[in-house]
């Protein structure tokens, strides 16, 4: 064969690589809003997962550039090795705008704009969509350099003019609107908050423009892509989203929540009362989750609940650092950190065509408390003592006296049809012999506990309390009313006693499935030159 027919099928190869959709993957092109789906331009309904691009939002006030870290084709190349089909790109204001800051720069202003469309239409030629967002937003007048409760009167509506109008043409690209409003501070339910997030009136600060602003200004364009709009209190609540939710001709509008482990609302109970009506009525994009201890114990029993429930997804975030900022990776050829080795093989199994595993036992103390309760004790406790531990380094350590309780308190996460039992250990200290209760508790709506079932913890441990020594108590769920379920338990005294240990407190399942080996066996997408070299050799093979 000819060198030139040769170097004719390795562009072609080449070619193929950069192409728009791979074998397998569906296409991000021409995405829409239908009812509570997000579909293509095949009318297929495409669940977005992927990670957030963090950079672009702080490198052009604090660092004199545009981008942290690499922003070229290999680069996307690795991200899409992760099953990743959607990236989040955080804006600017100032940075986009050339406001408030320094002059017209190779970062700032027209060079930033021009840059961020390259990086953009690059990512989305990848067969990966992208959510560009307003991250940081001028506040009066001052440059862009933090995250404000609202975006301002004066260039937010201007910046999202110009964005729709640089990207109304690219039917991968969605609108995120604003980053995290938190009108009225840290409000999980105010009527004012949610008045000022709609249109920008009574508000707690000055200068600001609601969400039905910004859409206006984005459809004013002809721009044509689904916007998302973050709930109040840091995208986390969405209480009056629906009463309160912007009027966009086109009906092409989703909600955006952001979900960590330090949420408020962080676990399956709390996502039913007030995630249920959202996303059974708007598609739900997940824009930003996480966990900042490096482990992804939270982050799968999150990612659990979105694939049964059609919610998409993005990780925060493809940027080198520590596992706690959370980062999902230790360097940008992909390597993941333990935090990201969680999302990463949840997404290969996805990839796959498999479904991740999944247990409905779970743990509420396991050297920490987990996502799946709140401590609602009365009584004085410690949740990382070391004086006594019965695994790995921590344990609870309570103080009993009168009337004064040890609460862990979860939503409705406890359910006699699931669960087979309640087991935990505990340990008396030097004296032992400690006379409590242990009350299965069902919350009220004025947030007081009603006891659904009582028990004397000696007759559920085998006995008093032995002093310097472990033993397991087991409350027996499968007994109990099966269609029952429980928020959480409490152990109490009637009167002052020496403390008590308690570890390793576990809702155990009634079926539970074998061990994940967490072996990932996703086939990885061979770099561009790897597959050249291997066309070419398998060519000088047969000719």
């Amino acid at each position: 064969m000819k060198k030139s027919s040769l170097l004719a099928i390795a562009i072609l190869a080449t070619l193929c690589l950069s192409s728009a959709v791979l074998a397998g993957e569906m296409s991000t092109a021409g995405l829409y809003v239908d009812g509570k789906y997000i579909k293509n331009e095949d009318n297929e309904i495409l669940m977005l997962r992927g990670a957030n691009r963090p950079g672009t939002e702080y490198s052009c006030v604090q660092y004199a550039k545009i981008f942290d870290g690499p922003y070229d084709a290999a680069h996307v190349h690795e991200i899409r090795n992760w099953k990743i089909n959607v990236l989040r790109v955080p804006l600017n204001e100032d940075c986009w705008l050339g406001t408030n800051g320094p002059p017209e720069s190779f970062y700032f202003g027209e060079q930033y704009r021009e840059s961020i469309k390259k990086y953009v239409d690059m990512i989305t030629s990848n067969n990966v969509a992208v959510i560009v967002d307003l991250h940081w937003a001028s506040h009066n007048g001052t440059l862009a350099t933090e995250q404000v409760a609202m975006p301002n009167n004066k260039n937010s509506i201007t910046f999202w003019g110009q964005v729709a109008d640089t990207f109304k043409s690219n039917s991968r690209v969605i609108f995120d609107l604003y980053n995290e409003p938190f009108p009225y501070g840290n409000t999980w339910d105010s009527e004012d908050a949610w008045q000022c997030w709609k249109d920008g009136t009574k508000c707690d600060v000055d200068n600001v423009t609601g969400m039905q602003q910004m859409v206006d200004a984005i459809r004013e364009t002809g721009a044509k892509n689904i916007i998302l709009l973050s709930g109040i209190q840091y995208a986390t609540s969405f209480t009056r989203f629906i009463e309160y939710i912007p009027f966009d001709p086109l009906k092409q509008l989703g909600a955006a929540l952001h979900s960590y482990d330090f949420n408020y609302c962080r676990s399956k109970g709390c996502w039913d009362v007030y995630l249920r009506p959202i996303y059974e009525s708007y598609p739900l994009v997940a824009t930003e989750t996480g966990q900042k201890d490096c482990l992804y114990d939270f982050l799968l029993d999150f990612l659990h609940y979105c694939d049964k429930n059609s919610i998409h997804y993005l990780a925060w975030s493809w940027l080198t650092g520590d596992c706690n900022i959370p980062s999902l990776i230790q360097d940008y050829m992909g390597t993941p950190s333990n935090f990201g080795k969680g999302y990463k093989h949840h997404l290969d199994v996805l990839g796959n065509g498999e479904e991740p595993w999944w247990s409905d036992s779970f743990d509420m103390y396991n050297d920490k408390l987990t996502h799946w309760v709140d401590n609602w004790s009365t009584g004085d406790n410690i949740v990382n003592a070391t004086a006594q531990t019965y695994a790995g380094k921590y344990s609870i350590q309570f103080t009993p006296s009168a009337e004064k309780s040890l609460h862990l308190m979860c939503w409705d996460c406890i359910k006699n049809q699931v669960h087979k039992s309640l087991e935990f250990w505990i340990h008396g200290g030097a004296s032992g012999n400690q006379n409590l209760k242990l009350d299965l508790l069902k919350l009220q709506a004025d947030k007081t506990n009603n006891i659904a079932q009582s028990y004397d913890l000696s007759n559920i441990a085998g006995g008093p309390i032995p002093p310097n020594k472990w033993v397991k108590v087991v409350v027996d769920l499968t007994t109990l009313p099966r269609q029952d379920s429980y928020d959480g338990f409490w152990l109490k005294a009637d009167t002052d006693q020496p403390d008590i240990y308690v570890d390793s407190i576990t809702v155990r399942a009634i079926n539970e499935p074998p061990p994940d080996d967490f072996e990932s066996s996703a086939l990885r997408l061979p770099s561009p030159n790897t597959l050249i070299v291997f066309l070419f050799s398998i060519l000088y093979l047969l000719f």
